[in-house]
């Protein structure tokens, strides 16, 4: 595998990372609650290395997002970007996937490639990145600066307006949005990653 993540860290975004960094989340996020963390390159690309390892083992054992037999060696992952909380323990990781359109239960001859995105929250824990699948993905995409478009907008504009069973919404602000880090899901993340490590919990 060393030859695929040495291709996957040359395509890397690995220019500075803010959380406004593209229009959706500018012109939907009130000005006064813009999340404007800034992180060097050199830590954006160690934070990307770290990640697409962690992913290439989900996607190896088929875990979470990667369930599905579409995806497989050949799959390759791109960080499109990271979101930072004002401390950096906390993480929002946009995924983009990339395979041959062949692997499609209905092939599009048309292009030789389709994409997939999705959406991870990371938190920090003990010097590593920790990692969680929330979605909505969206799939199927042949255009990718489009798909790339597509999983910003979904993240910063109608996230906010998802819902719970009962109607109460479930994150209440976009990722760009600099109350988005004390939202109860990051309370649920945690809660979780303590019932895997001790089940008696």
């Amino acid at each position: 595998m060393s030859n695929k993540y040495l291709l996957l860290i040359l395509v890397l975004h690995v220019f500075v990372s803010t959380s406004c960094n593209y229009r959706g989340i500018k012109e939907r996020t009130p000005k006064e609650f813009l999340n404007n963390v800034v992180i060097s390159k050199k830590e954006y690309k160690k934070d990307s290395v770290e990640i697409i390892k962690q992913l290439e083992e989900f996607l190896e054992g088929h875990e979470n997002f990667f369930y599905s037999k579409e995806y497989y060696d050949s799959t390759q992952l791109f960080v499109d970007s990271i979101i930072y909380s004002p401390d950096f323990n906390k993480l929002v990781v946009f995924l983009i996937t990339q395979n041959p359109t062949y692997r499609q239960l209905g092939p599009d001859k048309k292009h030789k490639w389709y994409y997939n995105a999705n959406c991870y929250l990371g938190i920090r824990h003990d010097g590593k990145i920790i990692l969680t699948s929330i979605g909505p993905s969206i799939r199927n995409s042949v255009d990718k600066d489009k798909l790339t478009k597509m999983i910003r907008d979904t993240y910063s504009s109608i996230y906010s307006k998802f819902k719970n069973y009962d109607g109460s919404y479930m994150y209440k602000y976009n990722v760009g949005d600099i109350r988005f880090w004390d939202c109860p899901i990051w309370k649920e993340i945690e809660v979780k990653k303590q019932k895997k490590e001790d089940p008696n919990k």
